[in-house]
């Protein structure tokens, strides 16, 4: 069960909904604006600045709607957090999940699996800054983004390098720590643009270069996973 923080220590951090006025409600954008764009604007507002510096007093100014709009749709700043990380993982993860089941053998599906993944980190730096904000510090947060959808996605990762394992040497690194050189290494990598610039990368920003640099990190990757060695 989630160690899910309760109204009341979510009260005491600020995460609780001002009081509501008396009265009817305001009619402004509640019905004008899509979930959507709440949950993509709060998703990148907690990946930029992490979850305890993101209010939603700011996030509903920078949507132009009213506190107390974001206080119905959601209550607690914990409600719409997470509904914003499962909105945004479940609409990025489709393209990479699909590798499990594709067509071929195990080792080309795994090798299709480390390419989607590192073209993946070329459109979804979010992704990788949220982790990187959850993934210092033990929390509720990262519990939740661990057991809903990190550690999932290992266990499958784990079954289908088992698949190639009986057919072939495989590394023995752990999926921890490759999941680690895909996530926090490439994603980084693709993330940190202004760092690689200035250590000398290529000022050619575009989707075509990005994907050529993904293909190779990929290609790394595999020629170190499967070793020819006994």
């Amino acid at each position: 069960m989630l160690d899910v923080p309760s109204e009341e220590v979510l009260a005491a951090n600020g995460d609780a909904p001002a009081p509501r006025r008396r009265g009817r409600p305001a009619v402004d954008t509640a019905n004008a604006i899509d979930e959507s764009v709440f949950l993509a604007a709060a998703f990148t507002m907690f990946a930029e600045r992490g979850y305890d510096s993101t209010t939603l007093r700011e996030l509903a100014r920078d949507l132009g709607v009213s506190h107390n709009l974001l206080n119905v749709r959601f209550g607690l700043k914990a409600n719409l957090w997470r509904a914003a990380v499962d909105w945004r993982m479940v609409e990025a993860s489709t393209t990479v999940v699909a590798a499990f089941d594709g067509e071929g053998d195990a080792e080309h599906r795994l090798r299709d699996l480390v390419r989607r993944f590192c073209e993946w980190a070329t459109e979804n730096r979010d992704i990788v800054a949220i982790s990187y904000h959850e993934g210092q510090r033990d929390s509720w947060r990262l519990e939740y983004i661990a057991q809903t959808f990190i550690r999932p996605f290992q266990v499958r990762l784990d079954a289908l390098i088992d698949e190639v394992r009986a057919v072939r040497p495989v590394h023995a690194l752990s999926t921890t720590a490759l999941m680690a050189l895909l996530v926090q290494g490439v994603g980084f990598y693709f993330a940190a643009r202004p760092l690689q610039l200035r250590l000398g990368e290529t000022t050619d920003a575009s989707h075509e270069t990005a994907l050529i640099q993904a293909r190779q990190l990929a290609d790394f990757l595999i020629g170190g996973l499967l070793t020819t060695g006994s």
